[in-house]
């Protein structure tokens, strides 16, 4: 008994050679390597043949993909990966377009612009309530926004800026017909315009420019002129424009 025990033992400890698992060292360069990034192969970012989409419809949703996710980012980083991102982003980024951002308007026949730190809101048109006794001048009237009444003035008025049917070149739909509204200094107004280009980026000058003899607008509250896409706008001077409406209205 003692003998068939041991002859038992001897059995099931025996490993067989060509049962034997493979170790690292003995491993054929021939056999193919697992494929460790299959949604690039015959994923939804490859040829969209693994069977296992039926189930899980992109590879985002595959086990398989979210493993890999998580080898990632449980992995040590490659040698000057700290290094490369700390000189990434202690470079100096650039801040977009050149020039200054300015809403670029128009109130009949003129182009105007108007720096986007006065602009409270670029909201549609609204009924204008009249005042007694003020049917000329500056003062239109009060306008509604949101809940509170406002001073609706004409900028158009106070530039001197006669009414137009425009260039021909005025956008459609809600560019056209707009109430901007502005504040500066405590002072807040709304006013009418004929169209709303957009923010622009616009280069101006580094001083103030001379106007014209028969430059009106510039002469009244404008900055400078500049030119773009192929017209002339005049870049008002917030303090100059806040600083005339406050006299007209006083």
């Amino acid at each position: 008994m003692l003998s068939d025990f041991k002859t038992r033992r001897r059995s099931a400890t025996a490993v067989s050679p060509e049962t034997a698992p493979d170790s690292p060292s003995t491993v054929s360069l021939g056999l193919a390597r697992p494929m460790t990034d299959c949604w690039q192969h015959i994923g939804v970012w490859g040829n969209g043949s693994c069977v296992e989409l039926k189930a899980h419809l992109h590879c985002r949703n595959c086990p398989t993909y979210a493993a890999a996710a998580l080898r990632l980012l449980d992995s040590r980083p490659p040698a000057g990966y700290r290094h490369e991102w700390t000189q990434h982003l202690a470079a100096k980024i650039s801040t977009g377009a050149a020039g200054t951002p300015l809403l670029v308007f128009r109130i009949g026949d003129e182009w105007l612009a108007l720096g986007i730190g006065v602009m409270e809101e670029v909201g549609e048109s609204r009924p204008i309530h009249k005042l007694p006794h003020r049917r000329e001048g500056v003062l239109l009237g009060v306008v509604n926004v949101r809940g509170e009444l406002l001073a609706c003035v004409s900028v158009g008025r106070l530039l001197g800026v006669e009414k137009g049917v425009g260039t021909g070149t005025a956008l459609p739909g809600k560019s056209a017909g707009r109430m901007l509204v502005v504040s500066h200094g405590g002072e807040r107004y709304a006013f009418p315009v004929t169209e709303v280009r957009g923010v622009q980026h616009l280069v101006l000058p580094p001083g103030p420019q001379q106007p014209a003899f028969d430059d009106q607008v510039l002469g009244a509250a404008g900055r400078s002129r500049v030119v773009s896409r192929g017209q002339s706008v005049c870049c008002l001077d917030e303090g100059k424009l806040f600083a005339a409406l406050k006299r007209s209205l006083a």
